[in-house]
């Protein structure tokens, strides 16, 4: 029913987990869009910060400071903990020796830095001096961050394959949407007179490799280069796990690996952040929402010919890379422990030229087991070419159980996957509903900048990248360093927009723990691009924990 792309992509590739690689640079959004999104939950207030901010001492190696205080930017009062006192919130300098060379406070004409952007931090004013340089990449006038090009097909490139539709995603493009998105942030946040100078450098690495868990060393010679050669202060193309350690180990700020554990984050703090939930919140709501709906000894209601009303048997799929396998073992221990026992575990190789070879050994070990309900851990790729054209094939006709991974959430890639069987996918996702092409904050961030031209393919992607990022730098105060940039995320009110309930804590590096119920309707148009297929969100997209997940039967297929 579809072109096979593999022809032109029959080698290892890094799948739609890689439209990271179209991550780079974030921004934020302002009026044009803020009409569109009053109804968000969760508008941040700013905090009274007149007891002074929050963040890590200067001196020597002081840990972050108290965030349970006042939420006000990162800095110092010399003793490394919250700044105490009345009056203006004062920020240290860079040298350790507790001077004030620039004031914080408060904004008196608004509460967000970015009127109608859910995810704003509140509006902080400066004066003063900011220190000049604080730390690695940092200056009096400027951030330098770093971007790593790798050579490869991108994800939007094998996306433009497989749905045959033309994205805007040349180099020149990429780069230019990048550059617009800082001039972007660095005009719309406070940055305390600096601004962001993005550098790009031709990498060494391998993204497919990288994804697979190899190509350390190249990695490793790419952060070094960053730190050393670029003397970056943060990276926003740190998708590939072995890249995002390299560059923890240089001592690199850096956003974007997808799905380690919690743990694997607090091993590299302060340093290591991520757009993707951490494995370990995939596990605990994936298993808290699953256990909450399904009791022991449920039907598959939702499955097709041959295994409808049968009693449910679970199979899990999954990439076999080991940080991946971690949380799949994670996931199966915590599911049979909660009376939801996994029949089989599977994994398959992130190579795309052995997908559909791979899928159809799966298959047939599925249908073999008897499972009724995959709980498939998979990449859009592999789910596109590989496991549902192989069920058709083999007139398997199971439950797809989704988490809503590597974008299979949005609209726009689950229309790439085959209807007949996705009609049976149903689950939880992370994010929000999808954003209409055209008309998200992402774009409109960028065609403030350039009115007159189109972002690249993924400029969503970016935006939500970077902005972590910007939200570090602001809630940071003028002295910017690793450590206060973690006091800032940590001390950051949050927000409620396109990507979910925002928010950061000891032990949080990424942004969205809660989630949402969905169910695939392949009739619908989609609110994203004006084509059939759309996910569909139950109880009006309220929003759970894995503390506090939904119970009982739910209306998947019928509600919404």
């Amino acid at each position: 029913m579809r072109k096979n792309p593999l022809g032109r992509f029959a080698r290892p590739y890094a799948p739609l987990l890689a439209t990271a690689v179209a991550f780079l640079v974030m921004a934020a959004v302002v009026s044009p869009v803020e009409r569109e999104h009053q109804a968000y939950a969760g508008r941040v207030q700013v905090p009274d910060v007149s007891g002074g901010p929050v963040g890590p001492g200067t001196g020597g190696d002081s840990g972050p400071g108290s965030t349970d205080g006042v939420a006000g930017p990162g800095a110092t009062d010399g003793s490394g903990g919250a700044a105490g006192g009345g009056g203006d919130a004062g920020t240290g300098g860079g040298d350790g020796g507790g001077e004030q060379p620039g004031v914080v406070g408060a904004c008196g004409e608004r509460a967000q830095q970015v009127p109608g952007d859910p995810y704003s931090p509140p509006c902080y004013a400066f004066s003063g001096d900011n220190g000049g340089a604080t730390h690695r990449g940092v200056t009096e006038d400027e951030i330098v961050i770093s971007v790593r090009m790798l050579e490869g097909p991108t994800a939007s490139e094998i996306f433009s394959d497989i749905s045959g539709v033309s994205v805007n995603d040349s180099p020149e493009v990429y780069r230019d949407t990048v550059l617009a998105l800082a001039e972007y942030f660095s005009e719309r946040f406070e940055f305390y007179g600096r601004r962001l100078r993005i550098e790009f450098f031709n990498g060494a690495g391998s993204g497919a490799t990288e994804l697979l868990g190899g190509g350390k060393e190249a990695a490793l010679a790419d952060g070094v280069r960053a730190a050393q050669e670029i003397g970056a202060f943060a990276d926003i193309s740190g998708i590939t796990i072995p890249y995002a350690d390299a560059l923890a180990q240089q001592g690199v700020v850096n956003i974007g690996a997808p799905y380690p554990s919690r743990e694997w984050f607090e091993a590299r703090r302060p340093y290591s952040w991520s757009l993707f939930p951490d494995g370990t919140i995939v596990v605990e709501a994936g298993v808290a929402a699953f256990t909450a709906r399904f009791q022991p000894g449920s039907t598959a209601d939702f499955a097709g010919p041959g295994l409808q009303g049968k009693p449910r048997v679970y199979g899990v799929v999954a990439p076999e890379n080991q940080e991946y396998q971690e949380s799949v073992r994670a996931f199966v221990n915590r599911a049979n422990a909660s009376g939801m026992p996994i029949a089989i575990e599977l994994k398959y190789k992130l190579d795309l030229a052995t997908m559909p070879n791979q899928a159809s050994n799966i298959i047939a070990q599925l249908k073999n087991k008897g499972v009724t309900t995959v709980i498939c851990a998979c990449d859009p790729v592999m789910l596109a070419l590989g496991m549902t054209p192989k069920a058709r094939e083999q007139s398997y006709n199971p439950e797809w159980l989704t988490s809503g991974l590597a974008f299979v959430d949005q609209d726009m890639v689950s229309q790439l996957i085959y209807q007949e069987q996705w009609s049976r996918a149903y689950g939880i996702a992370y994010n929000a509903e999808s954003e209409p092409q055209g008309g998200s904050f992402p774009y409109h961030a960028y065609k403030q900048m350039r009115p007159n031209d189109e972002p690249a393919f993924g400029v969503e992607e970016l935006y939500y990248q970077m902005y972590i990022l910007a939200i570090g730098i602001q809630m940071a105060g003028p002295n910017l360093t690793p450590e206060t940039f973690e006091a800032g995320l940590f001390a950051y009110p949050g927000g409620s927009g396109p990507r979910g309930l925002w928010g950061f804590g000891p032990g949080d590096y990424t942004p969205t723990d809660d989630f949402r119920e969905i169910w695939w309707d392949p009739n619908r148009i989609s609110a994203q691009n004006n084509k059939p297929g759309a996910w569909v969100q139950l109880n009006g997209g309220r929003r759970w924990t894995p503390a506090n997940p939904p119970t009982g039967p739910a209306g998947f297929f019928t509600e919404g």
